[in-house]
């Protein structure tokens, strides 16, 4: 990785970073103008650009929702960008304002059907309070005269409406009673009497649980209005189909508007880029990295295209400096693990050449059935061969491809292949169903020889920051006491007859003694008082008790391998033992064999995932891997619908080493 520093000329600040965000290639960072140069040099003030930007961005994309909501696109099980050519682009850039004024009308025309839902909803509501009143021929919308009232309203329906009326007749005999329909819950009446007496009838009336109901937007009696009410939610529905039509006519402007999405993304990242810029009047200062393969031909396409000053420079031996992980066709399968642990740190070696022979070994044996290997292995490899997939779906399933041929191997190993009990005398290594303690040794072993790579892998770092004393001290009598340890409790390892009195044993005592004196004697070597030197050390045998108990972690690699064969075993005993002709049988033997080899599929499949997953993160890594890198992240067109192929794509296709770049 290369530092990069362009000065150029204010008018052609634009087009130099479209440029570099054609190429893909430029981390640009934040560069702060002196204090006592403010008044001349700043960063360009971009929130009023980005607001505008936003907004539009918003109204597409809500644009993009509404015509998915009504006119749905199926798209492929694993579907990847659409491919824009430059020219193709350019094109649909030219109109890019009335793609935008189709946006805005899409958006107009759900604003008009929301309202008109809300209006129908509406009339709904009113034609249902109409119904208790359809059989009144009397005008709704009057609730008064000169001398008289007409209020609606309800009663509990445990209101005796004879009892009712009496009373209210009783007691005011210049007043009426219109009784409309009842239901479960309410009688419908109307009350009817002089203005002189209004008070007192409506107190009486509420005494009894009459409650007053306002019928609004009647005209009319209730059938009347009612129909009015109907015509008018059937001119709603006609007029809501027409902008529906509308918004389905539109359909065709889906890719165009994608497109302008995407454009516009990309504009929002070259105006954050510009904001990192300082800037004069007439010229600005950028700061970047760069991968130092494509050093020399950005500096020679910038020269040639722009009247700037190009600046190439290697950083300093301990500068940290972003990372990007460079591997081959088949390491780069491991990625998707190492960025969910977090990026290494650019002073460290590349972990993924390490990582991934043992991830997929550790998969292999967790999953153990060659069969289901198989199912990976072909599901994966046609996926890769008939999809174009994004470049992260792409590794992901590269990885679960090489998972399934381990997987593969592991059959061969074991002699499993669809929990197949009789299969097993084809096993080339061992049957961890007969021989359970022997593969827990073996996978404790496995364990040994993985974290003892992981302090291989920290002597290196040490190494290659020059700290070669320190790789002996802290690596070296490590391995001398962790061996030790090793070889003295071998008496004790399951499915292994070795006497404790064995010469290896005992020279496995004396092995850890002289580690335990070594690490005592050096890891204190750092602390400046003389008690710190002495003693410091003492910590570092408490290692000896996390080192066992990371051995015993990968006693995971014969549990999941035993669950998936005896669960495997137990469906085929289970569907094997029904009775019945032959036809009854096969009728209800493929069942339990596709559900119980799918479900024993799926959960172990999960398992040794995520277990083969925490052995890399917690007793591998946690070895040698400090990470606290930072990503290298380039300005580039990150766009979510097209990827547009440039000339700068093939100009740039140099092939990069692996390993950090």
């Amino acid at each position: 990785m290369n530092k990069i520093a362009v000065l150029g000329l204010i008018e052609e600040r634009s087009e130099l970073l479209k440029s570099l965000m054609k190429m893909g290639v430029v981390e640009i960072d934040q560069v702060e103008p002196d204090e006592e140069l403010r008044d001349r040099i700043q960063n360009p003030n971009v929130q009023n650009d980005l607001a505008k930007i936003d907004n539009s961005l918003t109204e597409i994309l809500r644009a993009l929702d509404i015509l998915s909501q009504y006119v749905p696109v199926k798209k492929p099980m694993f579907s990847a960008r659409r491919i824009v050519s430059e020219s193709d682009y350019s094109a649909i850039l030219k109109n890019k304002n009335k793609i935008l004024a189709d946006a805005d009308k899409i958006n107009r025309f759900e604003d008009e059907i929301a309202k008109m839902k809300s209006e129908e909803n509406r009339i709904k509501t009113l034609l249902t309070s109409l119904n208790p009143w359809l059989e009144l021929d009397i005008p709704l919308d009057v609730i008064n005269t000169r001398y008289t009232f007409c209020y609606t309203g309800s009663l509990p329906s445990g209101t005796d409406l004879k009892k009712f009326q009496e009373a209210i007749q009783g007691e005011f005999p210049e007043s009426d009673l219109l009784t409309g329909k009842s239901d479960a819950d309410h009688h419908y009446v109307m009350l009817i009497g002089h203005k002189s007496i209004e008070t007192e009838m409506l107190s009486l009336a509420r005494a009894w649980g009459w409650n007053r109901i306002v019928l609004r937007d009647v005209e009319g009696n209730a059938k009347r209005s009612k129909a009015r009410l109907e015509e008018r939610l059937q001119s709603l529905l006609k007029e809501r189909e027409e902008k529906i039509k509308g918004i389905i006519k539109m359909a065709d402007e889906r890719e165009r508007l994608e497109t302008i999405y995407d454009s516009l993304q990309m504009d929002r990242a070259k105006i954050e880029a510009k904001s990192r810029l300082i800037s004069t009047r007439s010229a600005f200062l950028l700061k970047g990295w760069l991968p130092a393969e494509h050093s020399s031909k950005v500096t020679e396409y910038l020269d040639e295209h722009y009247f700037c000053m190009v600046e190439i420079e290697a950083p300093a031996k301990d500068e940290e400096f972003p990372v990007l992980l460079k591997n081959g066709p088949v390491v780069e399968s491991i990625s998707p693990i190492i960025n969910m642990y977090g990026v290494p740190s650019s002073l460290e070696i590349d972990p993924s050449p390490i990582t991934f022979p043992f991830y997929i070994f550790f998969f292999g044996l967790m999953l153990g059935d060659g069969g289901y290997g198989i199912l990976i292995a072909l599901f994966t490899g046609i996926i890769l061969k008939k999809y174009r997939l994004e470049d992260s779906t792409r590794v992901f399933m590269k990885l679960l491809f090489f998972c399934g041929l381990s997987t593969i191997l592991a059959g061969f190993l074991f002699g499993s292949w669809f929990g197949i009990a009789s299969l097993s005398k084809t096993a080339l290594w061992i049957v961890p169903t007969e021989q359970p303690e022997l593969m827990m040794s073996y996978s404790i072993l496995i364990g040994i020889i993985h974290m003892y790579t992981g302090l291989f892998m920290k002597a290196l770092n040490l190494i290659r920051r020059g700290q070669i004393l320190d790789a002996v001290f802290d690596v070296g009598f490590i391995y001398v006491m962790f061996t030790g340890f090793i070889l003295s409790l071998l008496p004790f390892a399951p499915g292994i007859s070795i006497s404790s009195s064995s010469g290896i044993v005992q020279a496995g005592y004396k092995i850890f003694i002289v580690g335990v004196v070594l690490v005592l004697a050096t890891n204190g070597r750092k602390s400046k008082n003389i008690f710190g030197k002495i003693f410091g050390g003492l910590p570092r045998l408490y290692d000896v008790v996390s080192f066992f108990s990371d051995c015993l972690s990968y006693t995971r690699i014969l549990a999941l391998g035993l669950a998936s064969a005896i669960i495997g075993d137990i469906v085929n005993t289970l569907s094997a033992a029904l009775g019945g002709n032959f036809i009854v049988k096969l009728l209800v033997m493929v069942p339990i064999l596709l559900f119980g080899h799918t479900l024993n599929f799926a959960l172990n499949a999960l398992g040794a995932y995520v277990h083969s997953s925490r052995l890399q993160f917690l007793e591998f890594f946690g070895k040698f891997l400090e990470g606290g890198g930072q990503a290298f992240k380039p300005l580039k067109a990150n766009t979510k619908y097209i990827i547009i192929k440039t000339e700068n794509n093939l100009f740039l296709n140099s092939g990069l080493k692996t390993g950090i770049v």
